[in-house]
């Protein structure tokens, strides 16, 4: 059904409101809206958002509320345990942290174990560059998705990247799986009986597949090759798989449970104070300049127009601001309303 994009955002902020402070509960809400729009409909940033609100919601009822713990926090960085709770209804106050620590020492970054999960990793890169840093975030989640390079079996998850560049037109920004397609899509194409891409995944025997049902197994192993299907992808991989591992005291890939068991997997997110390195506004200026050429050039294909990371999605955001409403699936408003209902009348 159809609802106002400002309701949806009001209903998010109220029923979060419960758990944290209303500028966190604002910026929570603004931010999943934003994201969904930029997403939706291949993916549902909302869905997302009420189930982290529900995890907070549980916890609060069985008395385990006492949310995120700073473990260390140093000048430069700042580790969280989150206590098995999604850390997404916290966003401002990691953002809030990281532009500070930022501003002070040009660079700062914060790690996140032992969490609800995070699915959606755009919001977490945006929301810095929104305060005019580069927003940097990794994740290792979804263990038994990915072939390492030269063998035949998913280990490594698609350990997702995303990263935000403020510029003077709107954000670059990017969030992409480091697999060669991101797991769902596997997971749809085996559902619909679709092929995969060529290139993108291996069968049992290691050997290259576009059958979604020899790639993804029933025990959930996805065979999928790392992005470019070779070993530059794979080595991208490791690198990520190492920050929100080890790094940030979380589990590696090949300590995680099978499954999808996110208070395994670990984040590692980054922020650059671009003025502690140059003049803000240059920055922006040549950043935007530079993105405005790349747009102009001759296309490959005329229904194909040069872009960069993120126009797609700011073409989304900016159609479903014109319009006004969304599509909000009938389950998922009757939950969220629930749970506004319940904060604005500080049910038990």
């Amino acid at each position: 059904m159809k609802k106002r994009i400002d309701t949806i955002e009001d209903m998010l902020a109220i029923a979060a409101g419960r758990y944290v402070s209303k500028e966190e509960a604002g910026d929570f809400a603004r931010l999943c809206v934003e994201t969904h729009l930029r997403k939706a409909p291949r993916m549902n940033p909302l869905q997302e958002a009420v189930n982290d609100i529900q995890a907070w919601d549980t916890a609060f009822k069985s008395g385990r509320n006492a949310g995120p713990v700073i473990i260390k926090d140093k000048p430069g960085m700042v580790l969280y345990d989150f206590n098995g709770l999604p850390p997404s209804l916290k966003i401002k106050q990691i953002q809030d942290r990281l532009e500070k620590k930022a501003r002070e020492n040009g660079i700062a970054a914060a790690g996140i174990f032992n969490s609800g999960g995070i699915i959606t990793l755009n919001m977490w890169a945006e929301g810095l560059a929104q305060k005019d840093l580069v927003g940097i975030a990794v994740l290792n989640g979804g263990t038994d998705c990915c072939v390492p390079f030269g063998a035949k079996r998913g280990v490594l998850g698609t350990n997702p990247l995303a990263y935000a560049v403020p510029t003077t037109s709107g954000p670059m920004l990017l969030d992409m799986a480091t697999t060669q397609i991101p797991f769902f899509d596997v997971k749809n194409a085996k559902a619909n009986k679709t092929p995969l891409p060529e290139g993108s995944a291996l069968d049992g025997q290691g050997r290259p597949t576009t059958d979604a049902v020899e790639a993804l197994d029933d025990n959930g192993v996805a065979n999928l090759l790392p992005m470019g299907g070779g070993f530059k992808g794979y080595g991208i991989m490791m690198l990520i798989e190492v920050l929100t591992g080890s790094l940030v005291g979380s589990l590696l890939s090949t300590q995680q449970t099978s499954g999808w068991n996110p208070h395994e997997y670990g984040c590692f997110i980054t922020a650059i104070d671009i003025s502690s390195f140059t003049d803000l506004d240059i920055f922006k200026k040549g950043v935007g300049q530079m993105c405005e050429s790349i747009r102009n050039m001759d296309p490959a294909r005329e229904d194909r127009p040069v872009s960069i990371p993120g126009d797609r999605g700011n073409a989304c955001m900016k159609d479903a601001r014109q319009k006004g409403e969304i599509h909000v699936a009938p389950e998922i408003l009757e939950v969220l309303t629930l749970l506004a209902e319940k904060s604005a009348g500080n049910e038990p």
